[in-house]
């Protein structure tokens, strides 16, 4: 409430075209503050994400697993002689199957469905 008090003061006289008071608070003021606030708010932006960059990089080297991945083995030829028959495989159809027609499956539609 002070702060608007003095720049209401400060704006009064400054109308009237008297002299303002000692501590006025000048536009130059006001925007030199303005700049160090965003250089404070821009330098804790900067320190915050080193800090995470370097949290994160932390994190990984302590959880990642170390050294070399362990190499998969080939897997070794087969030599079997016997060749596999279809007759050896499991089927995906029924071998007998049953075919149903209806008359709406033999019957000649038009372009709408209808007969």
């Amino acid at each position: 409430m002070e702060h608007e008090d003095t720049l209401r003061t400060t704006f009064t006289v400054l109308r009237r075209g008297e002299t303002p008071p000692p501590d006025d608070n000048s536009a130059a003021r006001v925007i030199s503050r303005g700049r160090a606030v965003r250089a404070r708010r821009r330098n804790a932006a900067v320190i915050g994400s080193a800090l995470a960059a370097a949290g994160v990089a932390t994190l990984a080297f302590a959880l990642l697993p170390k050294g070399p991945a362990v190499p998969v083995e080939p897997a070794a030829p087969s030599n079997s002689t016997t060749h596999m028959t279809t007759s050896d495989v499991p089927l995906t159809t029924p071998q007998t199957t049953t075919t149903r027609t209806t008359n709406r499956e033999t019957a000649a539609t038009t372009t709408t469905g209808t007969r």
